[in-house]
């Protein structure tokens, strides 16, 4: 019988394993970052109208037109257009600009703030300024150290503070592009009603997150065979995998970076192959979630992937590249994830589990109405925030490869705060009906069943 491997991951480099010259490099970073968000220093403050590899039928320029918001939320034809048409809760998002149309919250955004740079109309790219950009930086900290967030860019650029910085803006610009808010903002059945066929994914199984290793790594499962690209719109499977990403972030438990993403290849065939998917998770994973990907297991690749895989090979960087393990069997599997993590069918595990999507339900989400409890969480957020933007800037200037035990204990405040303000900012999604996504942790329960033996 094999038996699972647990790795031994290296701590080098991360949060609470920092060398005095590694502090000095984050003290350098968090200085430049903050003289881009306080408008100090120049920066590139516009992004390309399409990001690299994602070639889709929808003219981002439009979300940062200054047209009306009237005219955004109107109807249309295209597939891709903002409008929301199922009853959402009307709000300007807990960042005062991005509500739950988060393509409408940004246009309203921009078009209120004296903060922004709007793009004229004669301008070929939209632009942004360092206080948008400083905005959607703390959207995305969430319940994370702000270092543990930095901390994954600086690694993925070789401690090159230059690139570091310029990976960072381009994730954050790529975030607002992307219109990630709605994909936390909104509920399953407004996503579905914007993008046809939603539901249907989450309801085929096609790709979920289920349990973790020993390591507090999450488990991403995609089931190829279940996926053909025809059967949904494109701009809803792309919408789906980010969603999947997202809600990723909910279930990583404390200490755990980075996730398992097990590409499951049984009776794979062409038909199931979606270039448009590869693009965006190889882009993904390489530029916008940075060090996130723990190990990406190809598993029962059929002879018909490996002329595949001289394919996408070459598009990996060789950091990701060095991530890809293939198991040709359940034996091989379970040397990578344990059987007690593992459902008994398909892959001989000892989870007595399968998947079922549960339904949006009713009421879920009603807290989110109570504004006057959300703005007041909303506050105490943003002075949690002020606090430590001004510890951390006394201790970054000072650049003497220190570390600080008081922006410590701000973000153990934020953490513990933000466990709070989650039911008044984002819909209730799958993981948490599971039981598994919690404002206060994560909560994986496994029907371990007897040892059985492998056929």
């Amino acid at each position: 019988m094999s038996a699972y491997i647990q790795p031994i991951l290296s701590n080098e480099g991360r949060l609470g394993h920092l060398t005095p010259e590694q502090n000095l490099k984050l003290q350098e970073f968090w200085v430049r970052l903050y003289d881009i968000f306080d408008g100090k220093v120049d920066f590139d403050q516009t992004a390309p109208p399409s990001f690299k590899g994602q070639h889709r039928d929808a003219d981002v320029s439009s979300l940062y037109s200054p047209a009306p918001i009237s005219s955004l939320t109107s109807s249309s034809s295209s597939s891709t257009t903002v409008a929301v048409q199922a009853p959402v809760t009307q709000n300007a998002g807990w960042f005062g600009g991005f509500g739950p149309s988060a393509a409408a919250g940004f246009v309203d955004a921009v078009s209120n703030g004296s903060d922004t740079a709007m793009a004229s109309e004669q301008d070929a790219a939209p632009r942004f300024t360092g206080k948008q950009l400083h905005r959607i930086f703390w959207k995305i900290t969430m319940m994370d150290h702000p270092d543990l967030v930095v901390l994954k860019y600086i690694r993925a650029r070789k401690w090159v503070i230059d690139d570091a910085l310029k990976m960072v803006l381009n994730a954050l610009k790529w975030r607002v592009v992307e219109q990630l808010d709605e994909l936390v903002e909104l509920s399953d059945m407004e996503l579905d009603v914007k993008y046809p066929k939603f539901i249907e994914q989450l309801r085929s199984g096609k790709g979920y997150l289920r349990g973790a290793d020993p390591l507090g790594r999450p488990m991403s499962i995609i089931n190829t065979r279940l996926h053909h690209k025809g059967d949904q719109p494109p701009e809803t499977i792309h919408r789906y995998t980010l969603y999947t990403m997202e809600c990723g972030r909910t279930v990583l438990e404390s200490g755990a970076e980075s996730v398992i993403v097990l590409f499951d290849l049984s009776d794979f065939g062409l038909d199931n192959m979606d270039w448009g998917f590869i693009r965006l998770f190889v882009q993904c994973f390489e530029a916008y979630y940075p060090e996130t990907l723990g190990v990406c297991i190809i598993h029962k690749a059929p002879y018909v992937f490996w002329g595949i895989w001289k394919l996408i090979q070459p598009l990996l960087d060789p950091v990701v590249t060095a991530k890809f393990v293939f198991t040709r069997s359940n034996a091989d599997l379970h040397k990578v994830i344990p059987r007690e993590r593992l459902p008994i069918i398909p892959y001989d595990g000892l989870d007595d589990w399968k998947y079922e999507y549960i339904p949006t339900q009713e009421g879920e989400n009603d807290c989110r109405n109570d504004v006057v409890q959300r703005d007041a969480l909303v506050n105490e957020r943003h002075e949690l925030e002020r606090r430590f933007e001004e510890v951390s800037k006394q201790w970054s200037q000072r650049m003497d490869g220190s570390h600080s035990a008081e922006r410590d204990q701000i973000a153990a405040q934020l953490k513990e705060q933000y466990a709070r303000l989650w039911p008044y900012v984002r819909a209730v999604n799958m993981y948490q009906r599971w039981g598994a996504a919690l404002p206060t942790g994560v909560n994986w329960e496994y029907n371990v069943v007897q040892d059985m033996e492998l056929d």
